[in-house]
């Protein structure tokens, strides 16, 4: 048992053409926590755990301009787990739980939500069919720089059957997820089933067989999808250093008033020589229909890639070729959908959507699953630059940095000629010393058109990359340079430095600093854009009895079209005397949109003592 009281202040500040509104928040929060565990009647019938947190919360709100505001309010905090019938073939967990959870990380600020959340699974454990039943409820009340409400319900069956050379999977789920944000809405309702098998053909499992059945549908606000998808991929291994494999697929996608069908085949042979040369080689072709036209494609691949352990360095080199050829037939131009199209998202670096002529009205951003939906102007931005779409995150959203996004859109598709394109790829890498790396990227793509009237935009592509690292533990430094000179792209050079230095001293404290600085230079449209940055930490031991831990951070990108500054800062001091903890923390959350004149503003101070009865 125990309790805890908690004040925090709170001021935000607005300003937007001129105009500031100020927000000012005083909180005070008691809190006490009962927990126990135990079993009902025996443990093998029902055993649980139960924590109960109730709080009481009263705020007052002064606005300026505005009115100011009193509140009180009540939150039954808790948490629950239940087991029936543990040590039986048929098990069933259910849970509940109603949490508040505040959370600040650098270059996202701060944030709370309360976290309301119950479910239960089913499991039914027969040696023939193993099946799992599960629902989930998660409500989400989030608070911070950006309000968000977030309802999702989830409900999943997964099923396996095995015998002496097969695996069956059977994986089905719904979900129905609804986000709030900043005035914005969306619902998305997601059905997925899939159906697995593994099978040895042999009896020593030389010989391999994946076969693969998918079905999705989509509903949102945007449009309705349906996607079908047969795979069969059979690996063959020949000898110890020789195997190939050969794939079969057949997929069909509609959405709204747009139907495409894609039919797709495969064959690749891997051979290793030495333990040091690895080469492959193979082909692909593939008929793909869509609605006012077809695409038929067909080609080949060589690929090699050596690696050798030197005195006090690993040299590595690869190097590979592939032809493809397209013939396409229908319409001038038509409308295509791309759905699902992932990219990584990380502050600084240059992503941009796979086609051009893209309808910005279209671009839908969502996680890799398809059931979260994000913002634009909230969790991203997309820039229009010569016919190409550039999307990049903002650092107070709700998608992480490096997070992996599933974007969905419309372009005008280019139709009614014939090409053949040639993908070039070499690089090298050296590991020295265990200290130093060095690696070099070289891609070369060129496209022949070979009948009828060539693109607006042809591929005539050039990217240099590379790479020197220097990493000795306490110090990580790096370096790295990118020339994208393209036509199917828009051009730039860039190169970013960065540096790390951390110590750790096991008993008493650790700290790092990470700093970069970089430049991208716009070939097409002569436009710079510098960025530069970094983050530290530091955690003090003073005593047993008394922690210290500071962090914060500051970015700045700077350009023609771009000119933002974020920066935050959060210390924190926690003392421990017997059964009492005291904290003491302070956040700054500051962001500034230079070229819009917009900038928000927040300062937050919390002060928490808690005592542990018993």
């Amino acid at each position: 048992m125990g309790g805890q009281l908690t004040y925090e202040f709170k001021e935000e500040s607005r300003t937007h053409g001129g105009t500031t509104t100020r927000d000012t928040n005083h909180q005070f929060k008691e809190k006490i926590g009962i927990k126990t565990a135990g079993w009902v009647y025996h443990p093998a019938l029902l055993h649980y755990s139960l924590l109960l947190e109730p709080e009481l919360s009263q705020e007052k709100e002064e606005m300026r301009p505005g009115e100011s505001a009193k509140t009180s309010s009540f939150a039954p905090d808790y948490s629950m787990t239940a087991t029936f019938l543990d040590p039986k073939p048929y098990t069933l967990d259910i849970f509940a739980k109603r949490q508040e959870e505040p959370v600040w990380a650098a270059f996202a600020g701060n944030t709370e939500s309360i976290v309301d959340s119950y479910g239960a699974t089913g499991h039914l454990e027969y040696r023939i069919l193993p099946t799992t039943l599960g629902y989930t409820h998660t409500e989400t009340d989030q608070t911070g720089f950006y309000t968000s409400h977030t309802l999702h319900e989830d409900l999943n069956l997964s099923s396996r059957h095995q015998s002496g050379k097969s695996t069956t999977r059977l994986t089905s789920a719904y979900s129905d997820d609804k986000r709030t944000s900043e005035g914005y809405n969306s619902r998305i309702q997601t059905y997925n089933g899939s159906l697995f098998n593994s099978c040895d053909i042999t009896g020593d499992k030389a010989v391999n067989l994946n076969s693969a059945f998918t079905y999705r549908t989509q509903e949102s606000g945007w449009f309705d999808t349906e996607n079908i998808h047969l795979r069969e991929h059979l690996n063959w291994h020949h000898r110890p250093n020789l195997q190939s494999h050969y794939s079969a697929s057949h997929s069909r996608q509609e959405a709204d008033d747009f139907a495409s069908d894609m039919t797709a085949l495969e064959a690749r042979l891997t051979h290793l020589l030495y333990e040091n040369l690895t080469t492959t080689a193979g082909g692909r072709g593939h008929r793909y229909n869509y609605s006012d036209g077809d695409d038929n494609a067909a080609g080949g691949f060589l690929d090699f890639s050596y690696s050798r352990p030197l005195a006090s360095a690993t040299l590595g080199l690869h190097a590979g070729w592939d032809y493809l050829y397209t013939d396409r037939n229908g319409a001038t131009t038509t409308d295509a959908l791309v759905t699902d199209e992932t990219h990584s998202l990380s502050l600084g670096e240059e992503i941009y959507l796979d086609n051009y002529n893209v309808d910005l009205d279209s671009i839908i951003v969502t996680n890799t699953d398809g059931t979260i939906a994000y913002f634009e102007n909230i969790d991203y931005t997309v820039a229009a630059i010569n016919g190409y779409v550039r999307i990049s995150r903002l650092p107070f959203g709700a998608i992480a940095d490096g997070q992996i996004v599933a974007v969905d859109y419309r372009y005008l598709r280019d139709s009614e000629y014939d090409d053949a394109l040639l993908t070039e790829n070499y690089g090298i890498n050296v590991d020295l010393w265990h200290d130093w790396r060095f690696s070099y990227n070289f891609l070369r793509v060129t496209q022949d058109i070979l009948s009828e009237q060539a693109p607006a935009n042809l591929v005539d592509d050039t990217v240099h990359k590379a790479d020197v690292r220097y990493d000795i533990g306490w110090s990580n430094s790096s370096f790295s340079y990118e020339d994208h000179n393209r036509l199917s792209a828009p051009s730039y050079t860039r190169w970013e430095i960065q540096e790390t230095l951390s110590y750790r001293d096991s008993r008493r404290w650790n700290a790092s600093v990470k700093g970069y600085f970089g430049q991208t230079d716009y070939d097409d449209r002569d436009e710079t854009r510098e960025f530069y940055g970094g983050i530290a930490t530091v955690d003090l031991l003073v005593r047993r009895w008394c922690k210290l831990r500071a962090e914060g951070y500051y970015e700045r990108s700077a350009g023609e079209t771009e000119e933002t500054e974020n920066n935050g800062l959060k210390a924190g001091i926690e003392l421990r005397y017997r059964i009492w903890t005291a904290r003491l923390s302070y956040e700054l959350t500051d962001q500034d949109y230079q070229l819009s004149d917009y900038r928000r503003t927040e300062h937050l101070a919390r002060l928490e003592l808690i005592r542990l009865m018993w």
